[in-house]
């Protein structure tokens, strides 16, 4: 993939120096919105853009707007890569994105129609757009990018309300209407999403999917359905400049040209702002990989950066042949090695409430009535707790007769009221089949390369976690080993990065430890009362700032050196010095430059974009009276030569942020909240990492994030001047207190544990390292228990344990630690 190849160090670079390159201020807001900023839910729970989703937003952001390219061979020629152009087909800019199952595909579209929504009105650029078109390949895809009122996706906008993509200054400027394929009526908002499922125009009226190509060219479709595509041709004909986004983009070229010409159609009609195809399996017909990709995010990284399941072959001993023309003879062994298996997780899950699902895949439709039979013989499985999804006659679609229960099934079976327990299905559901609970995927058709089954359609089904907001909590998907299945999954998955495990049946699972409070300890229960309030950022308080207000005399100006920009040639053979040459610097006899230079980079690292007209004059005035010990002429070509020594460039831009951060950042009364969180009400939750039993925890185990915690947990347990303890962590307390972190930002942390004593309670923050925060978060957590104490006259009091100190000495009580 020569575009990855190329665009990972300049991307890279840009980052580092802050997006500063060819980005509009609205672009690097939201860019230090989503990346640089700390977000959360509505019910407190920490949130994050995932890596996989930073690298493609940003990839495309340099790529169209950075690069300024508009075609696959502008693209390539300005990064240096060499790929092959068709020029009849390179009309528009197109960018592909493979990113893994359960990567966050979704997530990456939002961002790109945000990044364009306000660059359109914002920066007033024609080059941006307000109208947007999401293509699906299928129903089952189109629900899941549609969502419903309980469960909203794109449905009304839902996604842009959930999830962190808009800057809370800016929510009322973003005004987008979602009209999905049913919908015939004309948009409400000034920007506009048209959610599109093209298959629906190339159904033959016997209700029979069969191939695209064959259906235009053959039978015309239904009148009702010409009148349809009719109208949508026409509503979006009047559109301008669209950006299309297709969902599972490989399949937009495995119908041959279909899609390609809708898409071209609306280029030769509306314009096109850009083409964006998203896939985990970007190829042609051929296999041949999509020239356009520009960002590259395989299974392997997700699977190690543990945004996915962990896979397991579970591999089966002297398994018999069975002479069976009989699916569930044939494969009686990996059947019941699969329902065995998934016993074991469904007992472990248990007590979370979360419900397990097994997923079966068979050879044919015989097959899989075979199977479904079987299974009917398990109370586990009996009646309506296996859904049987058959195929059509296109080999790769649901047979019209399940698809309406193949989609309600998408839609619910990570819900606890789910009926299904199992699944049997012909097809690997490659597309919109975004479920959670399947933990065990059984194999019981032929496995060939010829058959080209990749390990997305064998795995993909399972992949997405269960918990997906635990970052820490390690999940396992079971496959059990099918005969033909091991050298093939193995060469399959190595091409996808990806080091399968494989493993005896008997070892496959690790089940998690079940974190959960303990029966009979109800006296150690800690309840926490509730504060908001404390810090808030508002830019309204930059309009206090005042040039007179900051520090002075920083600099001599007599003593201070000026500095020209001097080159150095060096003979590359001998490595003698040759010459000298001073350089012409952009500053140095440009001071309006100078001056907007500084101004912008306050307004960046302050995170106030738009304010440059407030803050450029109190730069020239800093500068010219109070920066050196008597007033200056910025005109003068001396004093330029001096401002531009990096230590005088680094100090007025500490300067003026510091001094806006102090406006910026306001400081809140705190309020107590009508709500208190107790240890006694946390919810069962999964934990893979280090547990500790200890007797004055309320909980079974307590969860530790490394061994000083740990240690520190069995002090706690042994102090007979402690009550109880627990950690705090986002499943149990959720303590959160603000602090301004060095980089200006607002953030909330997480202090390791609540300790209660007979005179106090006490938020304990355990150390092994300092970092720069440390300073800025003792002072919040003290400030936080200073309040909670007045407010409800009780003692609260703040610590922090340091590693070193609290392993140099022996402690027996806990009041020891308090000086």
């Amino acid at each position: 993939m020569p575009l990855v190849r190329a665009l990972q160090p300049v991307v890279a670079a840009w980052r580092e120096g802050g997006y500063k390159e060819g980005t509009s201020e609205t672009t690097r807001r939201l860019l230090e919105w989503w990346f640089w900023e700390d977000h959360e839910f509505a019910d407190g729970k920490p949130f994050a853009f995932w890596q996989a989703q930073r690298k493609a937003i940003e990839n495309l952001i340099y790529c169209y707007e950075v690069l300024e390219t508009r075609s696959l061979y502008q693209l390539a020629q300005r990064l240096d890569a060499r790929i092959p152009v068709d020029p009849s087909s390179d009309k528009w800019a197109k960018y592909a994105f493979k990113m893994a199952t359960g990567s966050g595909k979704t997530m990456v579209m939002a961002m790109a129609i945000v990044w364009s929504y306000f660059n359109a009105i914002k920066e007033k650029r024609d080059d941006f757009t307000k109208n947007f078109v999401l293509i699906a390949p299928n129903l089952i895809v189109l629900d899941r990018l549609m969502g419903d009122s309980k469960n909203p996706e794109f449905f009304e906008g839902g996604i842009f309300k959930k999830f962190p993509f808009i800057p809370p200054e800016w929510s009322s400027d973003f005004q987008l209407d979602v009209i999905g394929p049913d919908e015939e009526r004309e948009s409400t908002k000034p920007a506009t999403l048209y959610l599109l499922n093209w298959q629906k125009f190339v159904e033959r009226e016997n209700g029979e999917t069969e191939n695209p190509v064959q259906d235009i060219l053959g039978p015309k479709p239904p009148s009702e359905i010409a009148v349809s595509l009719a109208k949508l041709k026409d509503r979006l004909s009047r559109l301008s400049n669209v950006m299309v986004i297709n969902d599972e983009a490989h399949r937009v070229w495995s119908e041959e040209l279909v899609w390609y010409k809708a898409i071209e159609n609306m280029y030769n009609t509306a314009g096109l702002m850009c083409q964006l195809d998203f896939s985990a399996t970007p190829k042609d017909q051929q296999g041949n990989l999509f020239t356009h990709i520009i960002t590259d995010y395989d299974l392997g990284s997700a699977i190690e950066d543990n945004i996915v399941k962990r896979p397991k072959i579970a591999e089966l001993e002297n398994v018999p042949e069975i002479e069976s023309k009989k699916a569930s003879e044939k494969y009686r062994v990996q059947i019941d090695a699969g329902i065995k298996q998934w016993k074991i997780m469904r007992k472990a899950l248990a007590p979370t409430g979360k419900k397990p699902v097994i997923f079966f895949v068979t050879e044919d439709n015989k097959a899989a009535d075979e199977v479904a039979e079987y299974l009917q013989t398990f109370p586990e499985f009996s009646g309506d707790k296996t859904l049987t999804i058959h195929s059509s006659r296109a080999k790769d679609q649901i047979a019209e007769k399940d698809l309406a229960k193949a989609r309600k099934a998408a839609r619910e079976i990570d819900l606890p009221n789910n009926p299904h327990n199992a699944i049997v299905s012909v097809l690997m559901l490659r597309e919109g089949w975004d479920v959670k609970n399947v933990v065990v995927v059984v194999p019981l058709r032929s496995f060939s390369a010829k058959a080209k089954i990749f390990p997305e359609q064998t795995l993909g089904r399972g992949l997405r976690k269960m918990w997906p907001e635990q970052k820490d909590l390690i999940e396992e998907l079971i496959v059990i080993e099918h005969p033909e299945f091991h050298n093939l999954i193995e060469q399959a998955l190595a091409e996808q990065g990806v080091k399968i495990e494989f493993t005896k049946i008997d070892e496959a699972y690790t089940p998690p430890i079940i974190i959960q409070v303990e029966k009979g300890k109800e006296k150690f229960d800690i309840e926490v009362p509730m504060l908001s309030g404390g810090l808030t950022h508002s830019v309204k308080g930059i309009e206090k700032l005042q040039a007179s207000a900051l520090e002075k005399g920083l600099f001599d100006y007599d003593s201070l050196q000026a500095r020209d920009v001097v080159m150095r040639k060096v003979d590359m053979l001998t490595k003698k010095e040759e010459g000298k040459e001073i350089l012409e610097f952009p500053y140095a006899d440009n001071p309006q430059i100078y001056i907007a230079s500084i101004a912008n980079a306050v307004l960046r690292f302050a995170r106030i974009p738009g304010h440059f007209d407030k803050i450029a004059p109190i730069v020239k005035e800093y500068i010219e009276k109070y920066l050196f010990e008597r007033e200056v002429n910025v005109e003068s070509l001396e004093t330029l030569k001096k401002l531009n020594h990096p230590k005088v460039r680094s100090a007025i831009v500490s300067v003026l942020v510091d001094a806006i951060n102090n406006l910026t950042v306001v400081s809140e009364e705190m309020k107590l909240e009508n709500r208190r969180s107790c240890a006694s009400e946390i919810k069962p939750f999964p934990w893979t990492k280090v547990a500790v039993v200890a007797q004055k925890c309320i909980l079974n185990f307590v969860p530790v994030d490394n061994d000083f915690e740990a240690k520190f947990v069995r002090f706690l347990d042994g102090a007979n001047d402690v009550d109880a303890f627990i950690k705090n962590e986002t499943r149990t307390i959720n303590l959160k207190i603000p602090y301004i972190a060095k980089d200006g930002f607002l953030r909330r942390y997480i202090p390791d544990f609540i300790v209660k004593t007979k005179n106090a309670t006490a938020i304990v923050e355990t150390k092994g390292r300092e970092d720069v925060d440390v300073a800025a978060k003792d002072l919040q957590g003290k400030r936080w228990c200073e309040e909670l104490g007045k407010r409800t006259g009780t003692r609260w009091m703040f610590l922090r344990i340091d590693q070193k100190e609290f392993e140099k000495a022996r402690y027996n009580k806990f009041a020891e630690l308090i000086i």
